[in-house]
């Protein structure tokens, strides 16, 4: 008789536990998709501003390339700006809002090829030599839609002249 009368007291005390386990896990699993909802708006903010950044990097790296191919053919030139629309169209965004200047190049120093000998006439070098001409200039890429802006500052070696073949 004990044991009959002590297992409806049982049953009775747990009426209210599988309730009470199913919104502690609601409870759980909704703590973690609000924690997983913020993890993802913070990760596309950071991927937003890294794209940001990677699209004024590569309009001053483009003014690093564009100068260096400039310079191989106009030696003597001054700063410039690059021409608009060449480094500045993404998309979403206006075609002339990234502006990408570069600065005046400074020679650093000359350099003939290794193991070339030096080619003379009577008291000067001779103009058929191979030389390499290494410079230093920077260029600068800003935008303000996307409040970002960047500078490289680059040293070139430039070859001024066709490399011959010798006969």
């Amino acid at each position: 008789m004990t044991r009959c009368s002590s297992r409806p007291f049982r049953a009775h005390r747990e009426k209210g536990a599988a309730l009470f386990v199913a919104l502690l896990l609601l409870l759980i699993v909704t703590v973690m998709g609000i924690a997983l909802l913020f993890t993802a708006s913070i990760e596309q903010t950071l991927s937003s501003t890294e794209t940001k950044i990677s699209k004024i990097f590569y309009a001053a790296d483009s003014g690093v390339e564009y100068a260096t191919s400039y310079l191989a053919s106009h030696p003597d030139y001054g700063a410039l700006a690059m021409p608009v629309g060449m480094s500045s169209h993404y998309p979403g965004g206006s075609g002339t809002d990234m502006q990408v200047t570069i600065s005046k190049p400074i020679l650093m120093g000359s350099a003939i090829l290794a193991g070339d000998a030096f080619e003379s006439i009577s008291r000067s070098y001779d103009s058929s030599q191979v030389v390499e001409n290494i410079y230093w200039f920077s260029s600068s890429a800003s935008s303000a839609a996307i409040q970002a802006s960047k500078t490289i500052d680059a040293e070139v070696g430039i070859y001024m002249k066709q490399q011959r073949i010798p006969e």
